[in-house]
Parts: C-alpha cells; structure tokens; sequence
C-alpha cells in the first residue's frame, strides 16, 4: 500500500541494525585509544625531562604541591599519609632507567624506532616480508586503527612498541593466540589487542609506580621487588597482565563487546592490584594471580 515490501523493509531495518554496530564498534575504538590519552600527559612525571611542550613540568609541579601539602595535612591531624618504601639502589637504579625508558614518544623519525616496528611487523606476519615505508592494510588484522600504527602510540610511546615486540619473541604461540584471538568463545567485536596492549602499557606504568620517587601503594612495593629480582620484571607483569585480561574479557557475563572493554580492564586491573599485594617474586604473583 505504501510501495515498501516486507522484505524490502526488512532489509533496511537489518542495514541499520549493521550501521548502528559499526558506528558504537568505531566509537569504542576510538575511545579505547583515547582512553589513557587525555590523561598521559598531565601524568608525566620529571623524570621525563621536563618537556614543558607536553606539560610535564607544569603536571610534575603539582603533583609535587600536593604531595607536600598532603603531609603538612597529615602532620596536622588532617587525614594520613600512606607510608612511603625506602627503595635500595638496585631498585632505585632500575626503576629509574625503566621510567626514562616510559618516558621516550614514538617516532617514525627514529630509525630505532623504524626498525622496531620492522621487528613487530616480522612477529606477526612472518610468512609477508614488511613494506618499505611500513604502510599496509594488514597492520588493522594486529588492531591498529590504520596503516600504519604510528598515530596509536600516543598513550603508551615507544616502550607500548618494546613491550609487544618482546612478547612476540618471548612468547610467540601466546602473543598469536591472543592477537588472532583463538581461544574461548569471542564475541562479534573483539577488542582491538594492538590498541589493547599500548593501553596496557600505560596503565602498568601508573600501577606499578614506575615514575613516582618511591613506591607508596601495594602493588608498587611488589613492582621494586619484582625488578630487583629482575631487571626484565616488567615485560613480564606486561605478559602476565594481557593473559588476564583476555581472560576476563572472555569470563564478562553476557559476553564482552567494544563498549565493555573499560569494565573489562577494571576488573584485570583489580585482580592484578589484589594479586600484587603479597607477591614479593614473580612466581608469587603468578600463583596469587592464577587463585582469583
């Protein structure tokens, strides 16, 4: 009566059903991108060298005034202040080279750089060698959001591209299984594991305290023993982190989507702070870990 037939209109309800999901998919990857971003630069730290471009020195100020003025409250009677753990030099020494190394940006300038991303490519898609100029579609099969990953680092810098690097090699069936996305029951729209694991790098440089002048939570007393007793310790909280983040991605009720990765992370971020608490070597947190 109205010139639409019931398949026609069926077929135009289904194609805006897809461009909804397509559009919420582009929005939470966006999102999960920017996640960290608005907040990585307001949370540099000194040991960053004071790049008053990006902030730094302003945020470092700041934070310096509060923490100050945190103590004059507390030595007042105003609240309390959590203890701070006196580190030795061992772990003063590498947590120090480790918060330099935090504090490096990405860029495609740097033939180190280059070369890295040359590395990553060679992890993943060993059987194609890399393009020239390192531009190709297949970089969005790994979760970037382009061709190539260049603009992805802001968040997490040049350490984001060492640490998925060094999986890869550490672990290649792991670091596979998780990028193609092979185990359990995945959901339509998976979250994006290269994006996933820049983010990740961020976040466990504020979990563990790499920058702060001296661990004052839990898990940043655990991160200085753990780097004591490994120079290598994070890279492998890093693995550790993203095998637990899969995992709770897959254990989401209702089963987890673009929009849930937020929660998602929470939930990791949670287990992994209750893990590190009493862990004071790796094989402790892997074993409190694994017990949640």
């Amino acid at each position: 009566m109205y010139g639409v037939t019931r398949a026609s209109f069926t077929k135009t309800r289904n194609t805006q059903s897809i461009v909804r999901r397509v559009d919420a998919r582009d929005r939470h990857r966006d999102a999960l991108e920017d996640m960290s971003d608005d907040r990585a630069n307001a949370r540099r730290r000194a040991s960053c060298g004071g790049d008053a471009r990006d902030g730094a020195s302003t945020s470092g100020f700041v934070d310096f005034l509060a923490h100050v003025f945190a103590r004059i409250a507390a030595a007042l009677g105003f609240g309390s202040v959590t203890p701070t753990y006196e580190l030795n030099e061992t772990q003063r020494r590498r947590l120090h080279a480790l918060a330099l190394r935090a504090c490096v940006a990405y860029d495609a300038r740097e033939l180190k750089h280059a070369d890295e991303l040359g590395r990553l490519w060679r992890a993943a898609f060993a059987e194609t060698p890399p393009p020239k100029d390192l531009k190709s579609e297949r970089w969005k099969e790994m979760g970037w959001q382009g061709t190539s990953p260049e603009t992805d680092f802001r968040a997490g810098g040049f350490l984001a591209l060492e640490n998925l690097v060094r999986f890869a090699e550490r672990d290649g069936e792991a670091f596979h299984s998780l990028m193609l996305k092979k185990s359990g029951a995945r959901s339509e729209f998976e979250y994006p594991f290269a994006v996933a694991g820049v983010n990740l790098t961020f976040n466990l440089v504020e979990l563990c305290e790499v920058k702060e002048p001296a661990p004052a939570t839990a898990p940043g007393v655990c991160f200085a023993h753990l780097i004591e007793e490994d120079e290598d310790a994070f890279q492998s909280v890093y693995e550790l982190a993203f095998q637990s983040l899969d995992r709770e991605w897959l254990a989401h009720p209702g089963g987890a989507t673009y929009m849930d990765f937020p929660s998602v992370w929470r939930s990791t971020k949670s287990k992994l702070s209750r893990a590190m608490s009493g862990a004071r070597t790796m094989s402790e947190l892997k074993a409190a870990l694994s017990s949640l």
